[in-house]
């Protein structure tokens, strides 16, 4: 089983996203879709909708409050990112 760390303790987003199924058929021809990325959201949601039914109100709160990190993670990395190319 592919975990959230890896054995120095460090987050394993990259290697988690790499090696995803959806990834790997996404990026095959390394073009993104706009089919492909409409068929991903469907498949987010159906997903996180199974974890509302399976999760108990605590493992939901504190599963919303680790998507929501991780969310605002990534739009302050891809800030950053845009404010650096532009100084």
């Amino acid at each position: 089983m592919q975990t959230l760390f890896d054995e120095n303790g460090m987050l394993n987003i990259a290697d988690i996203v790499g090696n995803h199924p959806s990834y790997r058929a996404i990026m095959e021809d390394g073009v993104v879709t706009d089919r492909e990325l409409s068929d991903q959201a469907e498949a987010t949601i159906a997903s996180l909708r199974r974890l509302q039914e399976i999760c108990t109100p605590e493992q939901q709160a504190a599963i919303l409050e680790a998507i929501s990190e991780m969310s605002v993670l990534m739009a302050v990395y891809h800030r950053h990112e845009l404010q650096s190319l532009n100084q």
